[in-house]
């Protein structure tokens, strides 16, 4: 089996230049993914404008099925009482209910989950018992299990040490328990591919580490344009990930850059 995703992450509806959005919406169209993936911080502030801006962009891609996580900036943040009593109430309105929604594709799994509170204002964790009966879920279900959400668990630069999933370690142990083979993530706007036997040596079994960039935000890093990854997975014979950076270019398109490989072997998964 084949899939074909178009992982996006912060956009920041509210902070789009002009030209940026249409660019995007003009790939992904041209491109035809199996599934859009949107890894958190739809809003800027999670003010309804921002969401319906967000939804007019995820309508103009139908009928791509679009499965999406929150991130903390979908959360409000100055409104006190939105924030304790209904802090997803824009985002669930946008994504019909759900906070955490999978996507089966044959034998390939990818999971939603929600690793935002409205407790923390940057930092995400997760509920581990929580997190453990969604992983239950798919256990056994799928040649080839995903994992997406906001927070990333690794990053290429020491200044974005301060924004990685808290009680990450815990989650990475549940992720190999549970025989998660990629995840995915985003926030911090610089986009990494990597494999996570360097930060997690304890964790028996490799996975593939992908944070995506910010596609659409004009809150760019250093360095790094708009992007998004195109992620290929194919388990026909050998599970192979192939995952490419498209960036943003001066004409609005956002062309291939950078291709890593990967191949599932006995102890995980290793470059290709």
């Amino acid at each position: 089996m084949k899939l074909k995703i178009a992982h996006l992450s912060d956009p920041h509806f509210g902070t789009i230049l002009p030209g940026v959005r249409e660019g995007l919406i003009a790939s992904l169209k041209e491109r035809a993914p199996d599934l859009i993936l949107l890894t958190g911080d739809i809003t800027q502030r999670a003010r309804r404008k921002q969401f319906a801006e967000a939804r007019q962009f995820t309508q103009s891609l139908s009928p791509i099925p679009f499965i999406a996580v929150p991130g903390n900036h979908d959360i409000p943040l100055f409104n006190l009482y939105a924030r304790v009593f209904h802090p997803y109430r824009g985002f669930k309105r946008l994504f019909k209910d759900h906070l955490e929604q999978d996507f089966r594709h044959g034998d390939v799994l990818v999971m939603g989950l929600n690793s935002t509170s409205q407790w923390r204002h940057v930092q995400g964790d997760f509920n581990l018992p929580r997190l453990e009966r969604r992983l239950k879920e798919g256990t056994g279900k799928a040649k080839l299990l995903v994992a997406a959400f906001h927070h990333p668990v690794d990053c290429a630069k020491p200044a974005d040490e301060k924004n990685l999933l808290k009680g990450r370690n815990e989650a990475m142990r549940l992720f190999d328990k549970y025989g998660v083979d990629l995840v995915m993530g985003g926030h911090i706007h610089d986009p990494y591919v990597t494999l996570s036997g360097t930060r997690y040596p304890d964790v028996p079994r490799s996975m593939v580490l992908a944070v995506a960039g910010t596609s659409l935000s004009s809150r760019t890093r250093s360095g790094a344009s708009n992007s998004f990854n195109w992620i290929e997975v194919d388990t026909t014979a050998t599970p192979t990930i192939a995952i490419t950076r498209f960036d943003r270019g001066e004409d609005f398109r956002y062309e291939p850059s950078v291709v890593s490989r990967f191949v599932r072997g006995e102890g995980g998964w290793a470059v290709l």
